[in-house]
């Protein structure tokens, strides 16, 4: 768990100038209520500048969002708004966004990591399998990316599968106190409460504690689930004038509200390549970003054959695919931009249980091979899915192999977010280094834990190289050059912040002290790899000047 912490805590990516409205909304929502106990979000639109993702109601504005990941934020907000009342200081933006990802994202996510490494004990006796699937979910997937953020998937999936965690033991023990029951409850709405695709999510796991929790105790259920419940009608209510209406009818954007008024809020018909783009493509799928969940289908099939868990890995199954099918008929189901399949990822701990089970299932027959399969994916998971996550986990729509087509360039460029060293003013790839030295050092203490020597090594010295093999592949840019890529890296490069410390940025700053032709032509290179040719031009036609004056 302190790794976890660790890594959520260290890194704080941030880019205000792209303006993300997945979170932004959720921000402006979270500070309305805090500082005036409204919905309306009009004020801090003026305050802080206009964002998407707002619906617009009798001239009002609100977050089209359920509510809530705002109101999680308002404990944490409303603390450091009191904090700069006393001090006679304005809210800063920036620490106001990091306080409500502490305290409304991370935290809850922190805490539900504990919760679900115990479980996925219960499931295997072996300990680096147990932390390779853990890790793989809780570092190794777009559940880190967004759990970085003030947003929902992350918390949604922690919800649902807190919920089913909580059934499943009722299920199986015979018994749940009122107490469980009502936890189940709360987590079972909470999902939609918090992400409003998850309604299917919650369906299902309501009919599973109808199952497995006795009658009597569905009274505590049900008082756990109003909850959440009524906080989204009030929330719509005050909003859009019916508690039963979401406020996606009412869309600022005007595309997007098009997209919302066909067929059943957006969905309309299944698209094929969404199931592609979804679960199998290279660079955005679930199973190639986060790999060790491959062993889901062996897993899934083992617990579907075994009496004990068939009704568990039932539920589990029926909300994975029925998810799926549902996102596959919307008509915006890749989700914008994102690192991942944004849209499923309140499956990851479902497939992660299984995946487990099929692990061990292997592991029985050969340790070593289980062991090594289990680094290696977790390995790519890292590459593929944590390291885009800590730079920039939204990434614009172009872009489909962001290591490769992104990230790459900012590190070789020395371009960092946000993270601890920055406190004591070390920046760049530099910065970073701490974050890196982590994840080699988890999957070395995963493989470390096998119990023979002979696994522990052999995971060791192949799980590496055939994780390289696994990637390779994976981290092809299939389109080199196009012209959409390099301007999405252009724009962000342009807006990256913190600004002022990648290689182009020094360099500039040296040659404002010392001009020399050279130095021109070395920035205008810096400014073409990153797509940047305005600012390219512009240091070649600088570079130009000084070698026509040194002429005279």
């Amino acid at each position: 768990m302190l790794v976890c912490a660790a890594a959520y805590l260290y890194v704080f990516p941030n880019q205000p100038g792209i303006n993300n409205p997945n979170e932004n909304a959720r921000l402006y929502m979270t500070a309305a209520v805090a500082e005036q106990g409204t919905y309306v979000v009009d004020a801090y639109r003026a305050r802080w500048g206009w964002t998407n993702d707002c619906a617009i109601k009798d001239g009002k504005a609100f977050s089209v969002k359920a509510p809530g990941t705002s109101l999680l934020g308002v404990p944490g907000y409303w603390a450091y708004h009191q904090w700069t009342q006393l001090r006679g200081e304005e809210v800063d933006r920036t620490v106001a966004l990091w306080v409500a990802r502490v305290t409304g994202t991370i935290a809850p996510w922190l805490l539900f990591l504990f919760f679900f490494h115990r479980w996925l004990g219960r499931w295997s006796r072996s300990a680096l399998l147990r932390d390779a699937v853990f890790f793989s979910i809780a570092l190794g997937s777009c559940l880190y990316g967004y759990g970085l953020l003030f947003v929902s998937h992350t918390t949604s999936a922690a919800a649902a599968f807190g919920a089913f965690m909580l059934i499943s033991d009722a299920w199986h023990s015979g018994r749940a106190t009122w107490r469980r029951a009502f936890a189940a409850g709360l987590l079972t709405a909470a999902i939609s409460w918090l992400e409003y695709p998850g309604f299917i999510a919650s369906v299902l796991l309501t009919g599973f504690a109808m199952i497995a929790l006795r009658p009597k105790r569905w009274i505590g259920f049900g008082l756990g689930a109003l909850m959440p419940t009524l906080s989204v009608m009030h929330f719509q209510w005050r909003a859009f004038g019916n508690p039963l209406t979401p406020g996606h009818r009412y869309v600022e954007t005007d595309a997007f509200r098009e997209i919302h008024e066909q067929g059943f809020f957006g969905a309309k018909d299944f698209q094929w390549d969404a199931l592609y783009g979804l679960l199998v493509h290279p660079g955005k799928g679930l199973l190639p970003l986060t790999p060790i969940l491959i062993f889901a289908l062996f897993g899934l099939a083992i617990l579907l054959w075994r009496r004990r868990s068939r009704l568990d890995a039932l539920v589990a199954l029926s909300i994975s695919v029925i998810t799926t099918v549902v996102i596959c008929f919307m008509i915006n189901w890749n989700g914008g931009w994102v690192i991942g399949p944004r849209y499923l990822a309140l499956l990851y701990p479902f497939l992660a249980w299984p995946a487990l089970v099929g692990l061990d299932r292997l592991h029985r027959r050969a340790a070593w091979l289980a062991g090594t399969l289990a680094v290696a994916t977790t390995a790519v998971g890292f590459v593929l899915s944590a390291v885009p996550s800590v730079y920039s986990p939204h990434f614009p729509i172009p872009i489909d192999r962001p290591v490769s087509q992104i990230v790459w360039r900012l590190i070789e460029h020395d371009y960092a977010p946000h993270n601890a060293l920055g406190l004591v003013d070390v920046w760049g790839s530099a910065s970073m280094v701490p974050l890196a030295a982590l994840g080699v050092l988890t999957l070395a203490l995963i493989a470390w834990q096998a119990p023979r020597a002979r696994t522990r090594w052999v995971s060791l010295l192949l799980g590496p190289p055939l994780a390289a093999l696994i990637a390779w592949p994976l981290l092809i840019d299939p389109r080199p050059g196009d012209r959409e890529i390099t301007d999405a890296l252009a724009l962000i490069t342009r807006t990256w912040d913190p600004a002022g410390h990648d290689r182009a940025a020094r360099l500039r700053e040296e040659l404002d002290e010392a001009p020399t032709a050279a130095g021109f032509r070395a920035l205008g290179g810096l400014y073409e790899a990153e797509g940047r040719e305005r600012e390219a031009s512009m240091a070649r036609a600088r570079a130009d000047a000084l070698e026509r004056q040194a002429a005279r």
